[in-house]
């Protein structure tokens, strides 16, 4: 079993006995606590440090949760999930004299150069409410990129989320009940919006600071002992979770090969050597 399986099982494991236990409070605190998605954001570090990324360069640590680095942005400083610092770089604080900022008489404790040298990821879930709270969740996303770029125009973002196919069944879980829905995700729309958002370059003239130098889209089926991450649009489509005439690649945003893909932009935009063990090539 891969880790990430692993990961998934303890998710569904913890979500499911907060159901059992208190229905939908229970479901709620779950959801809220960050003990869920802090399984997922372990499964990111792994992939990374198993791609040879120095594990004492990545914050927080494996298994830890603190401490975060906060990151200056254009419209505010926030703590990043998932931060990989570079070696080969001085911390240089400027007092902030940019944007909405300005005014706030506050320091960037890291600096351009430093901050443009990092690896940064965040990494969310929508477990709920999926359908009602998608164009917040496209807003908030398209934001978030924007908030980095804007100030690092050649800073390397990734972004990994995960949403169910099928959602648990509310009317159940009042019950303390487990079960899904019988209608599934529209998971078109959600491939839609992150292939527009995922692969950003700067070789293409366009430099589209609101995309992401790579996209994760977790798409799993809770409704298994084990659940099933999918990997490609032709894997989906045999389960009868998109439409057949849907023609975007699935696969482009799996979680496979994320981590490979996002340390290969890096290398092309940076020396991999700032964040890795050895030298190495993607």
């Amino acid at each position: 079993m891969q880790f990430i399986d692993s990961q998934l099982v303890k998710f569904k494991t913890l979500l499911e006995k907060s159901i059992m236990e208190g229905g939908t409070k229970g479901k709620t605190s779950a959801i809220r606590s960050s003990t869920l998605i802090n399984l997922i954001h372990d499964a990111v570090k792994e992939q990374l440090i198993k791609h040879k990324v120095d594990p004492d360069l990545v914050y927080p640590r494996l298994y830890e949760t603190k401490p975060e680095i906060k990151v200056a942005g254009f419209l505010k400083q926030k703590n990043q999930d998932i931060t990989v610092l570079p070696r080969n770089h001085e911390k240089k604080p400027v007092k902030i004299d940019w944007g909405p900022l300005n005014f706030e008489g506050i320091t960037d404790e890291y600096g351009m150069e430093y901050s443009s040298n990092m690896l940064i990821i965040n990494v969310r879930s929508q477990m709920s409410s999926v359908a009602k709270n998608s164009d917040t969740l496209f807003e908030r996303t398209f934001a978030e990129s924007l908030n980095l770029h804007l100030r690092y125009p050649k800073v390397v973002l990734g972004e990994v989320y995960l949403i169910p196919t099928h959602e648990y069944d509310e009317e159940l879980i009042k019950e303390n009940r487990i079960g899904f829905k019988k209608e599934r995700i529209n998971l078109e729309k959600y491939i839609s919006f992150f292939t527009a958002m995922n692969n950003r370059t700067l070789s293409d003239g366009s430099n589209e600071k609101y995309r992401y130098e790579r996209v994760a889209l977790l798409i799993v089926d809770f409704n298994k002992e084990v659940p099933k991450l999918y990997s490609s649009t032709e894997e989906l489509k045999k389960d009868n979770l998109l439409k057949k005439d849907f023609d975007l690649e699935y696969s482009e945003l799996n979680f496979e090969n994320f981590s490979k893909d996002i340390l290969s932009i890096y290398g092309e935009r940076y020396k991999l050597e700032n964040i890795s063990l050895i030298e190495s090539s993607y």
